[in-house]
Order: structure tokens, then C-alpha cells, then sequence
């Protein structure tokens, strides 16, 4: 049988620990594609790997507006894309590739998702569940363990 599920305001408290050693946070075109042949560029690498997410990215960006109809379609020609649509794939990439990024996104997800379970099953019965009272950051905290610090 499934556990019922804890309602507001009496959800435990999540704290995540995030250990960052020294990876960058946004991963640069540079990191991504250097411009020569010699090597694959790691956001070749990146492609392959998310190649569903790559394509709805694009299809994203284009239907945004961000990215006019010419530009180069999944990624086969990276000499040809904008700095600003490199602006774009690298903060797509370090989603994907760097840790603490990941985490800290995946976590600010926390405060809707506390929020919404508060607007459709909060004890009206408490006093912690008072609006002016209720918070949902309360409820999880985010914890990163800087490593090296000085060279951050």
C-alpha cells in the first residue's frame, strides 16, 4: 500500500548536500567547440547523448523567436550558429553536463511543487498553515560544499 502523503505545514524539512570541486558552472563554446577537425567537439558528444532534448531545444529556440528559421538545423554545422545562440547551447549544456547546475535547478523546482501541494491539501486546522505564516522555502534547503573555495 502506498504511504499517505505528509500535508502542509507538517512536511519534513529536505536539506541536499552538493559537493563542487572545481568543474565550471557554464561550459563555454569554447569548452564545446573548438573550430578545428582534429577532435569531436564535446557538443557533439553532448548531442548524441540528449539527442531528444537537443532537438526539442532547437525546436524551442526557434519557435521563440530567439533563432531566425536559417539557423542550422540539429546541430550538423556549429561554425555557422551565433554568439548568441551559443549563449543559448552552452547554458543547454552545462544543464546537462555539470552537477551542481543540475542540482540546484532540480531543487528550485521544490518551492511550486510545496506550494501547490499546500493549495490543495494544507491542514486548515493549523496554525502554520495560515498564508501570511505558510512558506514552502522553509521546507528544503540546498546545500553546496565548496571544495576548493579560494579558486572559485
Amino acid at each position: 500500500p502506498m504511504p499517505m502523503p505528509f500535508r502542509a505545514p507538517y512536511i519534513p524539512g529536505i536539506t541536499v548536500l552538493i559537493p563542487h570541486l572545481k568543474e565550471d558552472i557554464l561550459t563555454l563554446k569554447e569548452d564545446l567547440y573548438s573550430g578545428t577537425e582534429d577532435t569531436v567537439p564535446l557538443i557533439d558528444w553532448v548531442k548524441a547523448r540528449y539527442s531528444d532534448e537537443f532537438e526539442a531545444f532547437t525546436a524551442r529556440m526557434q519557435a521563440s523567436l530567439q533563432w531566425s528559421a536559417d539557423t542550422p538545423k540539429g546541430g550538423v554545422r556549429w561554425s555557422d550558429y551565433t554568439d548568441q545562440q551559443w549563449e543559448a547551447i552552452s547554458v543547454w549544456a552545462s544543464m546537462r553536463l555539470q552537477t551542481l547546475w543540475r542540482t540546484v535547478a532540480g531543487m528550485s523546482l521544490y518551492h511550486s511543487v510545496l506550494q501547490c501541494h499546500y493549495e490543495a491539501q494544507a491542514d486548515e486546522r493549523s496554525g502554520l498553515a495560515r498564508v501570511d505564516i505558510w512558506d514552502p522555502s522553509d521546507c528544503f534547503t540546498c546545500l553546496v560544499s565548496m571544495q576548493l573555495y579560494r579558486t572559485f
